[in-house]
């Protein structure tokens, strides 16, 4: 999506989410399925609207407060409830609801709900509920007949249904509990609580089977911002990434969707390598947060992610020092990646030194990480400490996650470090018996390969010096009966002039010019535009 139709879909948006929303509806939809922070959140963002009917959202908001354990909070809002609309039925229940717990008359209340409403199946089951919620054994016999009035009264009213489905499931009863359920949304095809609470109950057995249920309800109730989440998470748990993007594309549209759920999809955008979404989402939700909010870390984490696949190394560099510099919040712990990320941005960037710091703090977290030790071994290499690249080199190496060609690689830091002209003569010493060593392991276990035997003669042309004593000799040798062997020969030509090189300055020195000659003429055969050798194979008589 381009930024400009992505910023401006945004500013669409208040124009179109009037005719996808429910109101205070989609808080009630989140109480009955027993998700009560949401329900209460969308119930106090949406109380004030014109369209909310403020008596029944103070009941549920009520509940909410009771199932919570805040007693006083319940009064006041059924209280409020009553004060706003006193011939409203529900908020008598919910204070009977309190009466129960504290002795007060219970009977009265209820009587007075019902006097308001004659014969309504839903408030007898919202009755049968407070009672049951109360004590089951205790008042069994009046839920009882709550049940069967319902019933009585509206045979087709999947309420009733519901709620014994519910105290099917409270025992864990899951087969009879989701069979109530089909029967209560089969009496009203339109209900998202017997849905929902299907799809819940049989997610866990037959995902298929409640994700299809779910899609079935969303194409009768299209609005309800319940629905429409509920739908996302079940194709997020059932590890269909792609559609889970695409279903909280749609939710996020409501009005009534969460702060938490735009952070949920910024992450199903950049695991759908929809790299430019997902950063600029995680861009604006970082802007219109609290600076305080914990979701503005994850984001700025999301920011870097996004950025290092975007290969905007600069961007990348910058997002890390600000992730970097935000708080922790609490309970949470720096990932791998973060330091990984930062490190490549780094790198990318130009800023090397600063980049192995990242690495090193990446390992502490994981120091078993093969990968990382690799990494952390090549990039001291690629600043010429070879001390500190050996070193990571040769963990890795002791820790048995090593590959074959860790061995050579590790041979060749030992090298660089025997070539150091800044180091003590005896650390130099250990260091080339330590490249010998590891290239005699490889050469075992890889045996014929040119560029370990050309390594192996490297060495010993290394510890002879000057003296052209003939050390590599074998080595060099050896090296060209392999690349003899070789059918693209053209492939290897600087191979071939290392060799040649070392034959004709050791047959010189020893005083063998013809021999001297031969090996010269081949080196020029291999290095034709070099204009010196050519002289001075001329020179030579």
């Amino acid at each position: 999506m381009k930024r400009k139709f992505f910023f401006a879909s945004l500013m669409l948006m208040g124009a179109s989410l009037v005719a996808n929303a429910q109101g205070y509806k989609d808080g009630i939809e989140y109480y009955k399925v027993d998700k009560l922070d949401n329900a209460k959140e969308l119930l106090e963002r949406n109380l004030n609207a014109a369209s909310t009917n403020k008596a029944e959202a103070f009941y549920y908001l009520g509940q909410i407060a009771l199932h919570q354990g805040k007693i006083a909070e319940a009064a006041e809002n059924f209280d409020k409830g009553v004060g706003v609309d006193p011939m409203y039925p529900y908020n008598y229940v919910g204070k009977a609801a309190l009466s129960i717990k504290n002795g007060g008359d219970v009977k009265g209340l209820l009587e007075k709900a019902r006097k308001l409403v004659k014969k309504d199946p839903k408030l007898e089951v919202e009755i049968a509920r407070v009672l049951y919620d109360a004590d089951p054994v205790t008042y069994a016999k009046d839920i009882d007949k709550c049940i069967k009035n319902a019933r009585k009264w509206a045979p087709d009213d999947p309420n009733s249904y519901i709620f014994e489905a519910d105290t099917k499931a409270d025992k864990q009863d899951w087969g009879n509990a989701a069979g109530i359920y089909e029967l209560a949304f089969d009496k009203d095809p339109n209900n998202i609580e017997a849905y929902v609470k299907y799809a819940n109950t049989y997610f866990n057995v037959v995902p298929e089977m409640a994700i299809g249920r779910l899609e079935e309800l969303q194409a009768k109730v299209p609005n309800s911002a319940l629905v429409q989440r509920e739908l996302a998470e079940k194709y997020y748990a059932d590890n269909l990434g792609a559609k889970a993007a695409e279903q909280y594309g749609k939710y996020i549209k409501n009005p009534n969707h969460f702060a938490q759920d735009e952070v949920r999809y910024v992450q199903l955008l950049f695991f759908g390598e929809r790299y430019k979404e997902s950063l600029d989402l995680a861009t604006n939700l970082i802007g219109k947060l609290n600076p305080a909010d914990d979701k503005v870390f994850y984001m700025k984490r999301m920011q870097l992610y996004n950025m290092i696949q975007l290969k905007d190394w600069a961007g990348a560099v910058e997002a890390g020092k600000s992730f970097f510099a935000n708080a922790l919040p609490k309970g949470s712990n720096y990932e791998v990646r973060d330091y990984t990320d930062y490190g490549q941005a780094l790198q990318e960037a130009g800023f090397p030194e600063q980049a192995v710091v990242a690495y090193e703090k990446a390992l502490e977290l994981n120091p078993n990480n093969a990968d990382l030790m690799r990494f952390m071994g090549d990039s001291y290499a690629d600043t010429d400490n070879f001390v500190k690249a050996a070193e990571y080199y040769q963990r890795l190496v002791d820790s048995g996650l090593n590959k074959s060609n860790d061995l050579f690689t590790l041979s060749n830091y030992y090298l660089g470090i025997a070539s150091s002209e800044v180091l003590d003569e005896m650390t130099k010493a250990d260091a080339l018996a330590k490249s010998q060593k590891y290239i005699d392991e490889v050469d075992k276990l890889v045996p014929g390969n040119v560029q370990i035997v050309n390594q192996k003669a490297k060495i010993a042309k290394f510890r002879e010096g000057d003296t052209n004593n003939g050390a590599a000799l074998a080595a060099y040798n050896e090296l060209l009966s392999i690349l003899d062997q070789k059918e693209n020969k053209a492939d290897y030509t600087r191979y071939y002039k290392y060799a040649y090189n070392y034959l004709a300055t050791y047959y010189f020195t020893k005083g063998d010019k013809a021999t001297a000659k031969t090996y010269y003429q081949k080196w020029l055969e291999n290095d034709p535009d070099n204009e010196s050798l050519r002289n001075y194979v001329n020179s030579l008589k």
